[in-house]
């Protein structure tokens, strides 16, 4: 006897109803079949509601645009410089890993290496790819919610997310890997939980797996889709057993997506030489810093408080929303594989766990909570219907607020003001004064380090380490900054000096080789130009 073919899609019929002022009502855990609105109190399967949802969605990425827009003509930050200048030296023959240091896998560089021939070299155009990320974390966000839980929390939390993840105090402005790897995180978290009411899951959860190895090869911490989506289908394969063939075989396809992203990674890795790939993509930032090393807790406590104007209110409103779709939550999982009963609070857990793990505490680190705290929010919002709109003010007052202050100040201080980037402004004037009297052949050196010249500049950087933490703490780093500037071929004729040499040696070898070989002979804002004396140039092509 033949067994009857499967033509039912992943998820029950309908979250469970998680209205807190009410029972919630159980159904038996059973073979998945369409999922119907009628049960869940935040979810109206009228064609209209889901026209108004799409539109306030649009509406939301396009203020996420709009919110960005200001700082389109400011100067790239020094991370944006920094991977993009190491891109194009990549696509200029440069080896990765080898001849430029990166502590980012190679999906990274290959989207700023792809962008960058797509935009003819255009180094501002870095904003308009933050932006169009920006606009992909707003719809993905919306999504996710919409099918978790329903029209009227999925268009609050695409709102709020609009507003936090494009704060300008929080870099939101920029082409950060926090905002990259959350927004392609995102995406395949919302292609997940769109697979669950497929008639053929597998396709869908192999794509979002595919999305979720992309996010990993943006930054490392960019697991928390994918871990999100594991996490539910294991809960689901333990406490669920009419299901339990069915989510082992989706976990399956996720996992194979994400092994094709991380196996051509690590090809790729073993071609380019094991040791060093695989010292720049773990080794490095495990042993130098991370949350297991060296962890800047200090940096954390001065970024507190700008996350607190932005994203404080959203998280009380946010707990709101982890109440409703965590009571019960072990009584709902033996009854349902409803994706609402777990992805939201553990994509939160996912991303504080991602937050955490980086170590920096940079301000645009907190932008890797800005999708799931607004996602609970809108949930906590659908809750308090009658408070709607002002939780939502409560909420987005703050933020826009302080986007305000940041945007009504000089151009020219716009990053000062945003993220108190004081190099910004003045790396493009280095770099057109190098420009300027540049000679066919000669380069230039930033010391101890402010990559975004080289970005500015279209120079490709002839020493490795492009950040001066790497230029402290990476292993032979010093000794290779010396025999660089003393090599009488490759010996940069100009050098910006933007720290004081013996930040980056303290044994004064750089000093002396400043005070030697090279004059000064301009001066931009605080930084030194020096140009290798004439003399020593003389000697060293003889």
């Amino acid at each position: 006897m033949t067994r009857a073919r499967r033509d039912t899609p992943l998820l029950v019929s309908a979250p469970p109803t998680i209205n807190l002022a009410q029972p919630l009502k159980m159904r038996a855990c059973r073979p998945f079949s369409k999922r119907s609105s009628g049960n869940n109190p935040f979810r109206n399967s009228r064609l209209t509601d889901r026209q108004r949802t799409w539109t306030v969605i649009a509406v939301a990425a396009l203020a996420s645009i709009l919110m960005r827009l200001r700082m389109l003509w400011s100067p790239v930050s020094v991370d944006e410089g920094g991977y993009l200048a190491i891109a194009r030296g990549w696509a200029h023959g440069q080896v990765l890993y080898r001849d430029m240091f990166v502590d980012r896998p190679q999906g990274l560089l290959v989207l700023f290496r792809v962008w960058d021939w797509a935009t003819g070299g255009n180094t501002g155009s870095i904003r308009v790819m933050a932006m169009l990320f920006g606009v992909l974390l707003v719809v993905s966000t919306g999504v996710i919610v919409r099918e978790v839980i329903g029209e009227t929390a999925a268009r609050y939390a695409a709102v709020i997310c609009a507003v936090v993840s494009a704060a300008p105090v929080l870099e939101g402005y920029a082409a950060n890997t926090e905002l990259l790897s959350g927004a392609v995180a995102a995406a395949g978290l919302a292609v997940g939980v769109i697979a669950g009411s497929k008639l053929r899951p597998q396709l869908w959860f192999f794509g979002s797996g595919l999305l979720g190895g992309l996010a990993l090869s943006l930054k490392q911490s960019g697991f928390d889709g994918v871990l999100t989506l594991m996490v539910w289908l294991t809960l689901g394969a333990v406490f669920c057993r009419a299901e339990r063939k069915v989510a082992v075989k989706a976990i399956g396809a996720l996992g194979a997506g994400l092994s094709t992203v991380v196996g051509a990674l690590m090809i790729h890795g073993a071609l380019t030489g094991w040791s060093r790939w695989w010292t720049a993509v773990a080794g490095y930032r495990l042993g130098r810093q991370s949350a297991f090393a060296r962890a800047d807790w200090r940096n954390l406590a001065k970024t507190i408080p700008f996350a607190a104007v932005v994203l404080g209110a959203v998280a009380i409103v946010a707990w709101v929303g982890v109440r409703t779709v965590s009571g019960g939550l072990r009584d709902r999982l033996r009854l349902s594989l409803s994706p609402g009963s777990v992805v939201l609070v553990v994509w939160l857990g996912a991303s504080v766990a991602s937050f955490l793990i980086g170590g920096g505490f940079w301000r645009h680190y907190w932008l890797l909570l800005a999708a799931p705290v607004s996602a609970l929010a809108g949930v906590g919002i659908a809750q308090r219907a009658e408070y709607k709109r002002l939780l939502t003010a409560t909420i987005l007052v703050p933020c826009l607020a302080i986007t305000a202050w940041v945007y009504a100040g000089d151009q020219a201080r716009l990053n000062i003001r945003a993220a108190g980037d004081h190099h910004a402004a003045v790396d493009e004037r280095v770099a057109k004064w190098f420009n300027a009297h540049r000679e066919a052949g000669e380069s230039l050196y930033v010391l101890c380090a402010s990559s975004a010249v080289y970005a500015d500049a279209h120079q490709d950087p002839h020493y490795p380490y492009l950040w001066i933490i790497e230029v402290v703490h990476a292993p032979n780093a010093q000794n290779r900054l010396v025999s660089y500037l003393t090599d009488p071929k490759a010996a940069p004729h100009y050098i910006a000096d933007y720290q004081n040499p013996l930040a980056c040696d303290s044994s004064g070898r750089v000093s002396r080789i400043l005070r030697s070989s090279y004059q000064a002979v301009a001066f931009i804002g605080p930084t030194i130009m020096y140009e290798r004396n004439t003399v020593e140039s003389n000697r060293f092509t003889k």
